[in-house]
């Protein structure tokens, strides 16, 4: 793949560290979720000439959900019922090189800029829900004009530097080979790394936040989360026990909680 191999054929822990941050694994649906997504309006837009697919179920004012990294927009289908009961229509869509999309490769970036051609399409969000990476796509769109009164981070990344900070020390990455997969970073997603960094992102959290992350989450550190909540003046911090990474998304008190904070004052 030629996205790789003008500037890493002769290093591969760099090409690997690359190639993990760029190739998601596409991940089917489930029955259950197939028979889901039946019942939503499919429809597709163009983004950087790939064809997306999003769905739409319900009517009121929109929440957008924002699934995470080799994951799909079904994966947040729990949220969906108590947000229609509450009065919202729902929007979720698969990102690039993701569930039903199209595409070989992706980023948060990706994700994020799909964020905002759906905004473009459909109009302004009432809020968004978003979890892991998806959180990290959705502050990243926040600040570059998406528009919303309230937003949900669930054991999220702060900032996709911080992504690819953490991935260059994951694979091993040497002081030299980092600032060069920070450079293929930055020119993979045509953003720099500064300008995806919390103090450059900040600029996107006017509105309220929510942010919920779990003690037991091993695969981004709560300590992340912490760190937005401490960027983010207007925002509230809740921690959860005993449910990881991915469980959280199910869990009932969790998706009771979040529902409630994006219908106060709906």
């Amino acid at each position: 793949m030629s996205t790789f191999q003008n500037l890493l054929s002769n290093d591969p822990a760099l090409e690997a560290a690359c190639r993990a941050f760029a190739i998601p694994d596409r991940v089917p649906a489930t029955a259950q979720e197939r028979a889901f997504l039946d019942t939503a309006t499919c429809s597709r837009l163009k983004v950087d000439a790939r064809d997306i697919v999003y769905w739409t179920l319900g009517k009121g004012p929109r929440v957008l959900l924002v699934h995470g990294w080799c994951s799909r927009g079904s994966h947040l289908m729990g949220f969906v019922e108590p947000l229609l009961a509450a009065g919202f229509s729902v929007v979720l869509f698969d990102a690039p090189a993701h569930g039903d999309s199209e595409g070989a490769v992706s980023s948060m970036i990706h994700a994020g800029r799909t964020a905002l051609a759906l905004a473009q399409v459909l109009g302004d969000f009432h809020s968004l829900i978003s979890h892991s990476g998806g959180s990290t796509a959705a502050l990243w769109a926040l600040a570059n004009g998406l528009s919303v009164e309230k937003s949900v981070h669930i054991c999220g990344p702060c900032s996709m530097k911080q992504v690819v900070i953490g991935s260059a020390h994951a694979h091993g990455l040497d002081d030299t080979q980092a600032k060069a997969f920070q450079r293929w970073a930055e020119a993979f997603t045509r953003v720099s790394l500064d300008s995806a960094d919390l103090p450059a992102l900040t600029a996107g959290l006017c509105h309220q936040g929510f942010i919920v992350h779990d003690t037991g989450d091993r695969v981004v550190s709560v300590t992340q989360s912490q760190a937005l909540q401490s960027a983010w003046a207007n925002s509230t911090l809740l921690i959860t026990e005993g449910l990881g990474h991915r469980r959280i998304l199910s869990d009932p008190q969790t998706i009771t909680s979040i529902v409630g904070f994006v219908s106060i004052e709906h």
